[in-house]
């Protein structure tokens, strides 16, 4: 996402599954620490969020450092568009090593997810596709829209009504659950150099910022599984995008991010407060 650093775990989310992330890294020339979505002042959890995202805040952005839980030995393809069942099924890893195939029944491994994100939130998935023993998902890896087959075995199922969808070209982000509306807000999204990527993804690491709301994610941040298309590094990440907040509400509405989505920081508040790890976000 973007600015200030400084290493604390971050508060954990008040969404579904709730554990807690750490990170950081120090500004200029001195040691570098994970940042969770942003930047880096001296308050804990807003550190944390300095780093995962690379796409967002105020006036810069930041990145988190790829994960070491994640050991890929090959790229999935990426496909252009995913259906989603009207409840969206997500897979929570419960295994140490969650192996990932190319189909069902293969023993083709072609990535491995640790149980915990970098951020130790557990590790979801959003399931696209059930068959037998087997489910299809979404993996939150490059490319964006990377899918492969896992064990249900492997992982716990639940299912969540909340869905959220952006349109980028409306500058607008819509709440549903159970296929009702409710809310939709005006955002803003990334620039023509550092556009926000389209394709359907899902929250990964949730972010409680309210103890520092005035920095530059804003009271509350939402990684997603998804990357931008165009900034493969910064400043030692490898550019995860998020919904977060804003201390800049009347850029609202304006192609300004480096990818992450902004709104203000109610709204933010009030979605994270009820959607779970595993919420489908459709960007077009």
């Amino acid at each position: 996402m973007s600015d200030d650093p400084t290493p604390t775990p971050p508060t954990p989310s008040p969404s579904a599954p709730r554990t807690t992330r750490k990170a950081a890294r120090a500004e200029s020339g001195q040691k570098r620490q994970r940042l969770l979505l942003g930047g880096g002042i001296a308050v804990a959890v807003a550190i944390i969020v300095a780093g995962v995202l690379l796409l967002g805040g105020g006036s810069s952005t930041t990145v988190a450092k790829a994960g070491p839980a994640r050991t890929t030995t090959t790229t999935l393809p990426a496909t252009t568009t995913t259906t989603l069942p009207p409840d969206a099924v997500i897979a929570t890893t419960k295994v140490p090593q969650l192996q990932v195939y190319d189909a069902p029944d293969s023993t083709r491994v072609v990535t491995t997810f640790s149980e915990k994100t970098e951020y130790k939130q557990p590790r979801t998935l959003l399931v696209t596709e059930q068959q037998g023993d087997w489910v299809k998902a979404l993996l939150p890896m490059r490319p964006n829209q990377s899918t492969g087959w896992v064990r249900k075995a492997d992982v716990t199922l639940t299912q969540t009504p909340y869905e959220i969808r952006v349109s980028l070209a409306d500058h607008k982000m819509t709440l549903f659950k159970a296929g009702q509306e409710v809310l939709s807000v005006p955002v803003a999204v990334g620039t023509d150099r550092t556009p926000t990527p389209v394709g359907t993804y899902y929250v990964t690491d949730p972010v409680d910022l309210r103890n520092r709301p005035g920095g530059a994610y804003g009271a509350f941040a939402l990684g997603l599984s998804g990357y931008s298309e165009v900034l493969f590094e910064f400043n030692g990440g490898p550019g995860q995008i998020a919904i977060h907040g804003t201390n800049q509400p009347e850029l609202i509405g304006q192609n300004v991010s480096n990818g992450c989505i902004r709104t203000d920081n109610d709204t933010i508040v009030q979605i994270a407060t009820q959607v779970p790890l595993g919420t489908p976000v459709i960007i077009t």
